[in-house]
């Protein structure tokens, strides 16, 4: 390792200090927890680390590097995500101040074990805003170097320290790796042998209540999801045969479109279209589909109307499982699984983005406090290691709960087969109407104390009545969120909120 040596006057004598080369790091994957990570780390080590990240996703326009959009072939994510006050506080003041611009942020869930009263409540952000945030805060305040183009293995480390490996669970630099962290394995989430996936549509929308006002819908039920930040997203679960409604038609029939790039469906008059393929969404031209009455009794619940509608996308949802997290991929150099590409998680409990910022910070303080100037040693990643063991295991066991919830005998119950036995006969709806709103006040009372004013039992009540009654008893039927069974205590994570910017320089005598 070289060294250059330096000396200052301090009181009247001379002390030397030795400056040594910056540690090396290579991120891939810009997305949250990518730059997340890297702008962390530059915060911590200032300019004894040198930090370059990769993104296929973005361009270079003029002397900056920017998102592409969909003109592009990249769909940017709208979804609206909630940030526990446990790891949002524990980010770099520069990283918080950035990311909770006024306006930016709102706060609609209750405390918890994830978010005690001493910290603050959950705060709900946009992901699009969190990569425009970091990227900016990436450029103009930590110069770290961004390069716009997919992450490729080298032939040789030559000298890098750090490889973060955070592009997506579907992540190909992980797939690259796959000698050093072995590959992930779907046999713990599985069912009968057949991996449990599940399908969601995604429905972006204008909000016209208070956000706050949702959350006791929300937690009363299993089928509808909303968070909402003056808007936000609807999620809806889906049974196999609603999924499969999920077409978009082009002039010649079916085109690849919004299941399988994920494109958004936005409108335009009475229909929905994708803005790359021009393909219209199938169900809200269908007179006779199934599964558009559902999404407007879906809206209806949460007082939203079909104008109010931006935009339908549809993902799948299923969870691996990762051997390990941390590897040496040569005498110098070790890699680390972040993010997605670590712990691909369920979203219903709303950990994903949390796991992931969680693991970054780990990382990020880790080598924070083990750089000296030296290779690094298996032993220095101990803890980091444990904390992301201990991630998969909370994490990906409350979210398999969430899939497969035991019902009142205790036996488990996929959200498909409770969706399915909803939408069949026969119906009381004067006993569903009595049951769900009861469900739900209940839920009000016990969230009162922890969160901001909510509706009058009167709004409730209306909301629900409005239902048509397959969907009042599939709702009955998906039964409220099982807090209990879910919560518990959280894993901690080391705080970069206190540390000092370091300078490069450290003191030897």
């Amino acid at each position: 390792m070289d060294h250059k040596t330096v000396l200052l006057p301090r009181q009247g004598q001379v002390v030397q200090l030795r400056q040594t080369e910056p540690l090396r790091v290579d991120v891939a994957g810009g997305g949250p927890v990518g730059l997340a990570f890297a702008c962390t780390l530059k915060s911590l080590l200032g300019r004894q680390v040198s930090v370059r990240v990769h993104d296929r996703r973005w361009t270079r326009r003029g002397d900056r590097v920017v998102w592409r959009g969909p003109a592009e072939g990249n769909n940017r994510r709208e979804q609206v995500v909630t940030l526990q006050s446990n790891v949002w506080a524990a980010l770099p003041s520069v990283v918080r101040q950035r990311l909770f611009a006024p306006g930016k942020f709102s706060e609609m869930w209750p405390l918890g074990p994830d978010s005690p009263e001493s910290k603050g409540r959950p705060r709900n952000i946009k992901i699009r805003w969190i990569e425009d945030a970091l990227l900016d805060l990436a450029q103009d305040t930590y110069g770290i170097e961004l390069v716009p183009a997919a992450y490729v293995k080298p032939e040789r480390w030559d000298g890098l320290h750090v490889l973060a490996v955070a592009d997506g669970a579907r992540s190909a630099t992980r797939d690259s790796l796959r000698e050093f962290f072995g590959t992930p394995s779907r046999e713990l989430f599985s069912v009968d042998g057949s991996p449990l996936d599940e399908h969601v549509l995604g429905i972006r929308v204008n909000a016209k209540v208070p956000d706050e006002h949702t959350v006791p819908l929300t937690v009363g039920q299993n089928r509808f999801l909303f968070n909402s930040l003056g808007g936000g997203f609807i999620n809806m679960r889906l049974t196999a045969e609603e999924a499969s409604e999920i077409v978009a038609l082009g002039e010649n029939g079916p085109v690849s479109c919004i299941g399988r790039f994920g494109c958004t469906m936005r409108p335009s008059g009475t229909r929905f279209v994708c803005d790359r393929h021009r393909a219209v969404f199938k169900p809200s031209v269908d007179k006779l589909s199934y599964l558009w009455p559902r999404i407007l009794d879906g809206l209806r619940f949460f007082g939203v109307g079909a104008a109010d509608v931006v935009g339908i996308t549809s993902f799948t949802l299923g969870m691996t499982q990762m051997s390990k997290f941390t590897a040496q991929l040569a005498p110098s150099t070790f890699g680390f699984l972040l993010g997605d590409a670590a712990n691909s998680l369920h979203f219903w409990p709303g950990r994903g983005l949390n796991t992931g910022l969680k693991s970054a910070l780990s990382l990020a303080v880790n080598l924070q406090k083990r750089w000296r100037g030296s290779a690094f040693r298996a032993a220095d990643f101990a803890q980091h290691e444990g904390i992301m063991q201990q991630l998969q295991y909370r994490e990906k066991s409350r979210a398999w709960t969430t899939m497969l919830m035991p019902d009142s005998e205790g036996v488990p119950r996929g959200i498909e087969d409770r969706i399915r036995e909803g939408l069949q006969g026969p119906f009381d709806r004067a006993a569903l109407v009595r049951t769900l709103f009861e469900r739900v006040i209940d839920i009000k009372k016990r969230l009162a104390d922890r969160m901001g004013s909510l509706a009058t039992d009167e709004w409730y009540y209306g909301r629900i009545n409005a239902l048509d009654t397959r969907t009042l008893k599939v709702l009955v039927e998906s039964g409220a969120w099982i807090t209990r069974e879910i919560g518990g205590e959280e894993v901690e994570i080391p705080s970069a909120a206190p540390e000092p910017v370091r300078r490069g320089l450290s003191l030897v005598s």
